[in-house]
């Protein structure tokens, strides 16, 4: 990439690399190499490409005066990215509201399509063993995936199991730190990299508990963590905080583990009739 014609975050990368170590320096080549393929990695997934490790990753992102990946991340897209890709990666300034709710559509229904072509079975199934088996589940999840964990409470409390869900990152420490291995913490973070959510994770792990992620497709610090790995799969970049399409295939994630708890056995269904009859009262 022509120096010249460098956004401002890769020019000030671009003069700084040469005061970096080894190790960072190499981190940096690929980024200024790869911007646009950049933003599509989660920290894990340009620790691997850059041959580094995650630590090595942050501390560079830090030494650019940065406060994290993250922070780079969005300041990257901002510099490389229009405005209104910033919003939805296929949107551009010239669509009608006719095109804007056709790519919205697109992009929700590729999502679908995506995580359905990729899900892996064995670890759908091994999720539904520990879930059925567990004494109590934990579910994590903070900003875009407070809604997605909520959901996920909802559904297994109609099975009959007992489930929480926590949004909070004191009350995630709180809920985790007296787990045992006859427990199960369902950790959802689109990016993976959501820190209260991982060291909540790791704490729960520590402690005996199985350990469940809901993540975007590849290498992250969450699913690096946990026992059981389930991904979306998605066109949707992982720079922006909000994600979109990528909540909707949550979420038919969700609603899967949630039909397949229910076949398995007769008092899941029964558990569900049981509370059914009880909300009953609250309808007219």
């Amino acid at each position: 990439m022509n120096a010249e014609r460098l956004p401002t975050l890769l020019l000030r990368m671009e003069a700084m690399k040469n005061s970096l170590g080894q190790a960072e320096k190499k981190v940096v080549d690929y980024i200024l190499e790869n911007p646009e393929k950049v933003i599509y990695l989660s920290v894990a997934g340009l620790a691997e490409s850059s041959g580094v490790s995650v630590a090595t990753v942050v501390r560079a992102c830090r030494k650019l005066g940065l406060s994290g990946y993250q922070d780079f991340k969005v300041t990257l897209a901002q510099d490389i990215v229009t405005p209104m890709q910033n919003i939805h990666e296929e949107i551009t300034e010239d669509d009608d509201v006719s095109a804007i709710v056709d790519k919205v559509f697109q992009g929700t229904m590729q999502a679908l399509s995506f995580t359905h072509d990729s899900l892996n079975m064995d670890s759908l199934i091994k999720a539904v063993d520990c879930i059925t088996r567990a004494r109590r589940v934990i579910i994590l999840g903070m900003g875009n995936s407070h809604s997605v964990a909520v959901d996920l409470q909802h559904k297994l409390m109609r099975l009959g199991i007992d489930a929480a869900a926590f949004t909070d990152s004191h009350m995630q420490t709180i809920a985790v730190s007296l787990l045992t291995k006859e427990d199960v913490v369902f950790s959802i973070s689109h990016s993976g990299s959501s820190k209260d959510v991982v060291s909540n994770t790791k704490l729960a792990k520590s402690n005996g508990a199985v350990t469940i992620s809901l993540t975007s497709i590849g290498s992250s610090p969450l699913s690096k963590t946990t026992d059981i790995q389930l991904y979306t799969a998605s066109k949707e970049t992982q720079y922006r905080i909000v994600a979109l399409s990528s909540r909707i295939a949550q979420e038919a994630i969700i609603d899967t583990l949630y039909t397949l708890i229910a076949v398995r056995d007769r008092r899941y269904v029964d558990g569900f009739h049981k509370i059914e009859k009880a909300i009953q009262r609250k309808k007219y």
